[in-house]
């Protein structure tokens, strides 16, 4: 087993080092979104659903501002759709990609849903696509990439599954568990790629899994270590401070609360950070645009990494924040946009660098 491991790990580093390098500054403005697996516009497409939130966020928000948009991998569905049925369904997306192309500001890397577009589509895509980008200029190398290239059965078994998903599955109805779906395997993919990135001191920034990690955490990890720091520092505060300090305690144990009340299973169960007293910020993951409380990504600018919620009206109520201070709405007041988590960027490399 452990050569087997070592032989993945070879293949995944080989994957790594054809990485495409682009500079890093902190005055750029860079948003990263993963996973829309666009379809034909029909009820079996799964972006359909936040199309319209997607494209506002884009064309309302992020082009406007100037950012330079990186969508890492599975863009489109073409284990279940074919490139012209995608296309037609999709134009205005299509267009609005093309704004940002023009400008030289869109970064296109490749998933295991869309692995044609590195093969025999190739030629016809309109856009370049990438395997992995490096950014230099950090202390230590920033890696975005998909991630299903951690597994060799995803790169080894990728067209049966395709036939096997457009010809078999979707006929009969069945659904499609991916590793999204499937908890063991997001476990797997999350545990090789942290576990490699803290060995080798890089920063990978994925998707594939669905599920965004900050720091290598999960939300509930991040609020159960929030709520540790606050305590801590409770018993040698000021009345102020405590005052303080009991609001924001109370309000993280009221989202960790709402949290397991979904019935989920526990994300990341601990045998992911077994060997570490502290998780070391060395994986990202920007989630998903096919959520169903809407869509989470990356944003890079000025210096910071932050992971952010973008909802509508559907769920407003649900995702409010309360002190009214990490959130804003767009004009006409039906998007909103809530940031989670940031920190800077010197924060993750000496993080990386004292604790790898």
């Amino acid at each position: 087993m452990a050569g087997s491991n070592s032989t993945q790990d070879s293949q995944f580093s080989l994957h790594l080092s054809n990485a495409r390098n682009i500079p890093y500054s902190p005055d750029d403005k860079r948003v990263i979104f993963s996973d829309l697996h666009m379809g034909n516009g029909t009820r079996r497409d799964d972006f359909s659903e936040n199309s319209e939130l997607f494209y506002s966020a884009l064309s309302e928000y992020y082009l406007p501002r100037g950012y330079d948009l990186i969508l890492n991998g599975d863009v489109e569905e073409f284990h279940k759709f074919t490139w012209r049925q995608i296309f037609h369904a999709w134009k205005q997306i299509y267009a609005l990609f093309d704004v940002f192309a023009r400008d030289g500001k869109l970064i296109k890397t490749v998933g295991n849903h869309d692995a044609r577009l590195i093969m025999d589509l190739r030629d016809h895509h309109p856009y370049t696509v990438d395997t992995v980008i490096r950014m230099t200029g950090l202390d230590y190398p920033l890696l975005i990439y998909h991630g299903h290239q951690v597994s060799a059965l995803y790169e080894r078994f990728n067209d049966i599954s395709r036939i096997g998903v457009r010809y078999f599955a979707m006929p009969l109805g069945i659904m499609n568990y991916s590793v999204a779906h499937d908890s063991q395997k997001r476990h797997f993919i999350e545990k090789r790629i942290y576990e490699y990135s803290r060995r080798e001191r890089i920063v990978s920034v994925i998707g594939h899994t669905h599920r965004p990690l900050f720091e290598s955490l999960t939300k509930a990890e991040t609020l159960r270590f929030r709520i540790e720091y606050l305590l801590v520092r409770y018993r040698n505060a000021s009345h102020g401070q405590k005052v303080k300090i009991e609001e924001e305690i109370r309000r993280h144990r009221a989202e960790l609360v709402e949290w397991r009340s979904r019935k989920r299973r526990p994300d990341l169960q601990s045998g992911i950070y077994e060997e570490d007293d502290v998780p070391v910020p060395c994986m990202f993951n920007s989630g998903t645009v096919i959520g169903k409380r809407g869509m989470t990504c990356l944003e890079l600018t000025r210096g910071r990494i932050r992971l952010m919620h973008w909802f509508d009206d559907r769920f407003h109520k649900e995702h409010t924040d309360h002190d009214n201070r990490r959130q804003r709405t767009l004009p006409g007041g039906h998007i909103h946009r809530l940031e989670l988590r940031q920190a800077t960027l010197e924060y993750v490399m000496d993080s990386l660098r004292l604790l790898s």
